[in-house]
């Protein structure tokens, strides 16, 4: 019962340290952004809008994968099912701007050369090493502990119910 409970640790561990490399990662090209704005690009006249908005989207699934790492540390109620829901909206996250690259009049190049830049933190949790890999194993490994420790749970309830 115990490993059940370390599996989730390590989640919440990993959680928290690629996350927080994320938001290393992501200040780096936040910071150039502030200090040296882009020069107006035809091509890409939407540029900043989209880099600030995935920046921003990016900052929100960081600070909510820190949420759940500490709640996976914990041991909290609902934690692997939060897990599973962030791990899904981040997978989708990242394919969404691809699909929106095709936009016509400079919107879908300006997301386009957003994406290479402002998504640098939340690729860490989902494209690095292999895509899509910690985002299924992580899923995986918090459900079946979850699983394990309900089965264990209801187990010992009925148990103590008849000594």
């Amino acid at each position: 019962m115990t490993s059940w409970r370390l599996l989730l640790r390590i989640v919440g561990v990993l959680n928290l340290a690629l996350a927080q490399f994320g938001c290393y990662a992501e200040a780096i090209p936040t910071l150039s952004m502030l200090r040296n704005p882009p020069l107006f690009n035809p091509r890409e006249p939407f540029f900043p809008a989209a880099f600030w908005t995935m920046a921003a989207i990016d900052v929100a699934l960081l600070a909510a994968f820190i949420v759940v790492g500490i709640m996976l540390l914990r041991l909290r109620r609902g934690a692997a099912i939060a897990q599973t829901c962030l791990a899904v909206v981040a997978s989708v996250y990242a394919i969404l701007p691809g699909s929106l690259w095709l936009l016509p009049n400079g919107v879908g190049a300006s997301i386009a050369g957003a994406s290479g830049v402002a998504d640098l933190g939340l690729g860490l949790l989902v494209i690095y090493p292999i895509p899509f890999l910690y985002p299924l194993v992580s899923i995986a490994c918090v459900n079946i502990a979850r699983y394990q420790l309900k089965k264990a749970g209801s187990e010992a309830t009925q148990v103590a119910r008849y000594v």
